[in-house]
């Protein structure tokens, strides 16, 4: 595969040697349509000064026994613009993926693996040339920035753009980087809380023949698995305020077909009665398992977005003041570094669905290293003083949840949520009918979770171990001082102190003002 950028198609000026690393040996294709076998250590040396082209430069590398190169202008990952054109697409990072992604022929050896990646580069330009890939003008953008921070593809996509329709897009200077995501974003808005759920009941046979139907023609449906199920649907029964909750402890063994058995009652219940069913699990494994199953009951991707939802805790999402941040100091750095990351997670953060970076439709294998940067894992939110809170990907899947039939979450956000739910609803110790509004919407949120069930329920007190409890290290003791103290001579630092957090919550109530005084006094023991 080459490319002219004088050319109105992908034919010749700059020609790239696609290489495929096996375990023993290494084979090259040329544009030519030659391929040759070369010695692993030959390899090698195209990979660290040759402009070559390859899938998953960091794999490649590995094999090759070599340190990842450094990005540089003649080296082409096509995952990178398999990233770029198809943003939070699911993609096996292999040839034989990328092919199965691209709906092109599955290569069954080596030679075809580096032939294949030719084809696939042409295919991936030929839909950026013809418009028809998800946030064209963004991307228009984004290519003349990435082409001047040295993306190798900068030139073939800005070629191929400039065919397309958002060529008058990528003229005009004053359109920015197309790194302004959050300026991208569709705001959220405030909705009527829903109805109450209704109180109608899941039959036998209704459960029956909706655990057929999940299963599927191919699949077996077992007399165990339907007394599963059935067992499952005898927890949806209307609620009585005065009687004990409905709770069911059942344990089945290894290949029963568990998940598909309770989601057979919860699906008809929630069809029913609306908004009120949650699943907790333990490990992000089976939560991506259970939204995989979901898509067996909704084929329908809109439909499925709209009556589901999966739920984390913050630091799994996308935090758009942080990335911020990140993104203007690639700009202002001398050399760009890093735009051509954080470049990629720009498509990415426009299609992604929720925005989850840990387990979502975030690529795993861009690995771009900045990604511990980009979430909300220091508690540092700042929530409505956030210039980004109407467009924030974490309070749009908070609202989402509130609107799903299904929301799939974890065991420690379940915990955790009813414990602040517990505090937040309690009665004001001045005024019995004082309530705030954050202590209303949480009200709201546990009426509508009708029904818990807990999968993989044997870790559920390992969960709570995690939920409530904490192990303190060095590290984190330090971490505690900076969370209560705030920045210490640090300028430039937007994290908060426990006195600037809800200093002004307390209305100046002298006992609640001399406690916050006293802890964070006490907090100068803690190591810096």
């Amino acid at each position: 595969m080459s490319f002219d950028p004088e050319s109105p198609s992908p034919d010749n000026e700059i020609s790239l040697t696609a290489l495929a690393a096996g375990a023993g040996h290494c084979v090259t294709a040329f544009d030519t349509g030659e391929v040759e076998d070369i010695a692993p250590r030959a390899a090698a040396d195209l990979l660290q000064g040759g402009t070559v082209l390859l899938c998953h430069a960091g794999f490649v590398s590995r094999r090759l026994r070599q340190k990842p190169p450094s990005r540089r202008k003649s080296l082409f990952d096509i995952l990178e613009l398999f990233a770029f054109t198809f943003p939070a697409r699911f993609c096996v990072p292999t040839s034989a993926g990328l092919a199965q992604a691209l709906d092109l022929p599955e290569p069954q050896s080596l030679e075809e693996e580096a032939a294949g990646l030719h084809l696939a580069a042409s295919q991936l330009l030929k839909v950026l040339a013809e418009g028809n890939f998800p946030f064209p003008d963004q991307a228009a953008k984004l290519a003349m920035t990435l082409t001047r921070a040295g993306w190798a593809w900068g030139p073939l996509a800005l070629k191929a753009l400039q065919s397309s329709k958002t060529q008058n897009t990528i003229a005009t200077p004053a359109g920015g980087s197309g790194l302004e995501v959050w300026t991208l974003l569709p705001e959220w808005e405030e909705r009527a809380p829903e109805p109450p759920a209704g109180t109608a009941l899941v039959g036998e046979e209704e459960t029956k023949a909706r655990l057929h139907a999940l299963v599927g023609l191919d699949g077996e449906t077992r007399p165990a698995q339907e007394a599963y199920a059935n067992l499952a649907a005898s927890t949806l029964v209307p609620k009585d305020a005065t009687a004990p909750a409905s709770i069911v402890l059942a344990e089945a063994g290894t290949g029963l077909g568990k998940t598909l058995g309770y989601l057979a009652p919860i699906s008809l219940w929630a069809e029913k009665n609306g908004p009120g069913t949650w699943i907790a699990t333990y490990t992000k494994n089976l939560q991506r398992q259970l939204d995989q199953e979901l898509s067996k009951l909704y084929p329908n991707p809109e439909e499925k977005a709209r009556w589901t939802a999966i739920r984390k805790g913050r630091e799994n999402y996308l935090c758009l003041l942080n990335y911020q941040e990140v993104a203007t100091r690639s700009l202002t750095t001398l050399g760009g570094l890093g735009q051509v990351e954080i470049g990629l997670i720009a498509r990415w953060a426009l299609a992604s669905r929720d925005g989850d970076m840990v387990g979502g439709d975030y690529p795993a294998w861009l690995a771009t290293g900045y990604e511990g940067q980009l979430t909300d894992r220091r508690g540092e939110c700042i929530y409505s003083a956030c210039p980004h809170y109407r467009r924030c990907v974490i309070e749009k899947s908070v609202r989402k949840a509130r609107r799903a039939r299904i929301v799939v979450a974890n065991h420690a956000l379940v915990l955790s949520q009813a414990a602040l739910d517990r505090a937040l609803t309690r009665p004001s110790p001045k005024n019995q009918e004082v309530k705030t509004q954050e202590a209303k919407i949480r009200e709201e949120s546990e009426e509508r979770r009708q029904y818990l069930f807990f999968d993989e329920g044997h870790h559920l007190f390992n969960a709570a171990d995690a939920a409530f409890s904490a192990h303190l290290t060095g590290l984190e003791t330090s971490e505690l001082r900076r969370w209560i103290r705030g920045p210490e001579g640090r300028r430039g630092s937007r994290a908060r102190g426990l006195m600037d957090r809800v200093g002004e919550l307390t209305g100046g109530l002298d006992d609640i003002d001399n406690a916050l005084k006293t802890a964070v006094k006490a907090a100068r023991a803690l190591p810096t």
